[in-house]
């Protein structure tokens, strides 16, 4: 197991970064979520602060070993894997969020509950490949006309197509490791090619996507610089010179003030009896 270093631990304590957290939800599948307060406790815990209630701080304890990707605002990052224990609603740590600028006066509430995990292994901080991920963008965008597969089926919103597709987004892919473990690794070269599909290159992680089989269950989270965001779900499946793609059926808005599955759509109920 690594451990958090004096150096690494300055970096993970800026609430000013981007960290997302792989489970699985109440339904044994892959769930991603936004967890910007995710950061360590000493040199072998992690912990983040909550302020904002949401399905994912029931998952992580009903399954909770999760997987983790935190990147800092020099575009450098850490990938590891945590498991959940317990969470408390006073204490100095809960003092710790509330004082933090960014939670204090920029949010709608303040931190009401902290959560913490054991930590089971973290990697060493390492720099975006930006050449990689570059270049991989440019063959995405030249090939992605003969990978769209069935254009008439209509799963993503025009607004969440358009934001998949751009190049200055971000994006992430989760899934569930060979140890157990669910996993997040950059694909920011990915790109939404129509209302039901994404398609990306392993390049430049092909490493990092090794155990990722073909016929996976992922989860795939775009996130903008302005913290805008879509989750999509679906079925991994890889294809010729080092493509790979997801056919959506599931999307997920993470972003408040309501957050919820939008697709399949959820039927409303009429209220009849009060």
């Amino acid at each position: 197991m690594n451990k958090v270093s004096a150096k690494d631990a300055h970096d993970l304590d800026n609430p000013y970064k981007v960290a997302l957290v792989a489970m699985l939800d109440d339904k044994k599948d892959i769930h991603i979520t936004l967890l910007s307060s995710l950061m360590n406790k000493g040199e072998d815990k992690m912990m983040f602060g909550e302020f904002i209630v949401g399905g994912s701080k029931k998952y992580i304890y009903q399954n909770p070993d999760t997987g983790f990707f935190i990147m800092n605002t020099n575009k450098e990052f850490w990938t590891g894997k945590m498991h959940f224990t317990h969470s408390d609603t006073e204490g100095e740590d809960y003092i710790h969020f509330n004082e933090m600028p960014l939670y204090r006066f920029n949010t709608y509430f303040g931190v009401n509950t902290v959560h913490y995990a054991d930590l089971i292994d973290i990697s060493e901080k390492q720099p975006l490949n930006m050449g990689g991920i570059i270049k991989n963008a440019l063959r995405v965008t030249f090939f992605k006309p003969f990978l769209a597969g069935d254009k008439s089926k209509k799963v993503l919103r025009p607004w969440s197509q358009k934001f998949l597709a751009e190049l200055a987004g971000l994006m992430f892919i989760g899934y569930v490791g060979e140890d157990g473990f669910p996993k997040i690794v950059p694909i920011i070269q990915g790109q939404s090619v129509s209302s039901s599909r994404i398609v990306f290159t392993m390049k430049p992680y092909d490493k990092m996507l090794s155990d990722l089989k073909d016929g996976a269950r992922v989860a795939i989270y775009g996130l903008s610089l302005a913290m805008e965001g879509v989750l999509v779900k679906g079925k991994f499946t890889k294809a010729k010179g080092d493509f790979g793609y997801m056919d959506i059926d599931t999307v997920f808005n993470p972003c408040p003030p309501k957050h919820g599955y939008v697709y399949p759509e959820v039927e409303n109920t009429a209220i009849t009896e009060f």
